[in-house]
């Protein structure tokens, strides 16, 4: 009996020894949930203690931090872990403090536990949702991304994980090529396409290219487009002696961004205003979207998609974040029915689309939806409507006519998010465009500045679309600028390669002049 008594005394303290954490750590089993269905809901956590007037950021095993694989030092983002599920964690013997929060639609919520006691806990943080896009018909996507120097384990991991703690519905992979280092690019090892056995954690994963040119190394040369809904790699996925180590300069990335549209799949330039064939390409249709803050700011707005809206060029926003998520960077596009890469990428093309790191942008001018054109009899009134809502303190809301800040709101705290709304009517003069965006130099969470922009509601007036005279000449130089640089810096087999692609920019020229 004793004998019994002992062995279960014995079982007793081991099973109490392995209720504790070793060396003076404490067992932390940890969930995220939705505020509203009380289900798990996959997000990221800062933990920290304080020690003396500093609060000290802990890093615990078992979570990936929010800053994994990232290519330049970023601090802050560091600071947080990606919780894809219920995860057991190691803390401190002591009072700590944890932040939480999913996406870009929730709150950030605050729990203060003292584990000084060594007793494991379960620990559930409530996340409560400012904005459901959902239901308004909005999925977000990353249009943009690369993977290096991972495992094949790590880098499936990463792509379940990382993006569903970021609240995407839709992720874009893409093949790349670079002589001489891309054996470390692990995505390239993804096929071409869907991606269904990464979608584990509800997000959409699909994979295409990026086609691209460069002079040099890393010098700027035709251009990066992203071809995204592709059945199969448009070959060679990058052109010439700077980028992919064989000569020549050619083919253009014209005929690559035709042979993804006979594909039905979807181009987007990549860089904001970096590369010299983004407006040959744009004059004729063969671009869906560009993206910008995609690896680098390239200029600003003002620096490419005003003087496009203004020469009455149709150009929808969009956004990404090229190597690793180094921020919340994303597209929402409004659509109706079954979400899949390609009817979000139908919406895409449509325009009908706001990018953001941080605040969640609506805009209408009238019943016009973002992407629709109004047509008006004459120049008259119209009203807009503009609300933004986000995390963090986005600081003004504006409305841009034809290039133009002509209102603006203040943010304004509200809980634990900041808002501002915007219903106003404005006189129209003349055929142009319209767009809402935020006006801030505050940083999100990640570090990055917060950045918010609606794509375009176009209007004409009696069916006349804007043309600017100022804006057709700016194009008309960069035009010029980059046929001079292509005529300096690049090698051709032959004259008829020669011929087609200056022909290019020959054809964009002889448009602007009309």
């Amino acid at each position: 009996m004793r004998a019994c008594l002992a062995c279960l005394s014995a079982v007793g303290l081991l099973l109490i020894a392995a209720a504790f954490a070793p060396d003076g750590m404490c067992r932390v089993t940890l969930t995220l949930t939705d505020a509203d269905t009380g289900r798990p809901l996959a997000g990221v956590v800062r933990i920290t203690h304080k020690d003396g007037d500093q609060r000290v950021v802990l890093k615990p095993d078992g979570l990936d931090s929010r800053g994994w694989g990232l290519l330049a030092k970023q601090p802050d983002i560091a600071d947080w872990f990606v919780v894809p599920q219920a995860a057991t964690i190691e803390l401190p013997r002591r009072s700590v403090t944890l932040e939480a929060f999913s996406g870009l639609e929730t709150e950030t919520a605050k729990v203060e536990l003292d584990l000084s006691n060594g007793q494991p806990r379960d620990v559930s943080i409530s996340l409560k949702r400012f904005r459901k896009s959902h239901e308004r018909g909005w999925r977000s996507a990353n249009t943009h991304l690369h993977l290096m120097k991972l495992t094949r384990v790590e880098s499936d991991r990463y792509l379940r994980d990382f993006p569903a703690a970021d609240g995407l519905d839709v992720l874009f992979v893409s093949h790349l090529k670079r002589a001489g280092a891309d054996q470390d690019y692990i995505t390239n090892q993804y096929p071409t396409g869907r991606l269904k056995f990464l979608e584990t954690r509800g997000v959409l994963v699909s994979n295409g290219e990026e086609h691209r040119h460069n002079f040099g190394a890393g010098g700027e040369g035709y251009g990066h487009v992203m071809l995204l809904g592709l059945k199969e790699l448009v070959q060679p996925v990058s052109i010439g002696e700077g980028i992919a180590k064989t000569p020549p300069d050619f083919p253009s990335l014209a005929m690559g961004l035709e042979n993804a549209h006979q594909q039905d799949g979807t181009a987007i330039w990549c860089h904001n205003n970096w590369g010299f064939e983004d407006i040959p390409n744009w004059l004729v249709g063969r671009l869906d979207a560009q993206n910008i803050f995609d690896g680098g700011s390239h200029g600003s707005f003002a620096d490419s998609f005003y003087h496009y809206l203004n020469a009455g060029l149709k150009v929808p926003f969009s956004t990404g974040t090229d190597w690793f998520m180094d921020d919340f960077a994303r597209v929402y596009a409004e659509l109706e029915g079954e979400l899949s890469p390609e009817t979000w990428l139908a919406a895409l093309r449509a325009g009908c689309t706001v990018i953001t790191n941080g605040p969640l942008l609506e805009f209408r001018v009238n019943n016009a939806r973002i992407g629709d054109t109004l047509d008006l009899a004459q120049p008259g009134e119209v009203t807009v409507t503009a609300s933004a809502i986000g995390r963090g303190n986005f600081e003004l809301l504006e409305i841009v006519y034809n290039g133009q800040v002509i209102a603006s709101e203040s943010s304004a705290a509200t809980s634990g998010h900041f808002t501002a709304t915007i219903r106003r009517p404005i006189k129209v003069s003349e055929p142009g465009w319209l767009a809402a965006r935020i006006n801030t130099a505050n940083k999100n969470e990640y570090g990055r500045t917060l950045f918010g922009h609606t794509s375009a509601v176009y209007v004409t007036i009696a069916g006349r679309t804007i043309r600017r005279a100022a804006d057709v000449a700016w194009l008309r130089h960069e035009v010029e600028d980059a046929r001079a640089a292509i005529t300096e810096k690049a090698q051709f087999d032959t004259a008829e390669q020669r011929a087609k692609v200056l022909g290019l920019y020959d054809q964009a020229l002889q448009k602007l002049s009309k």
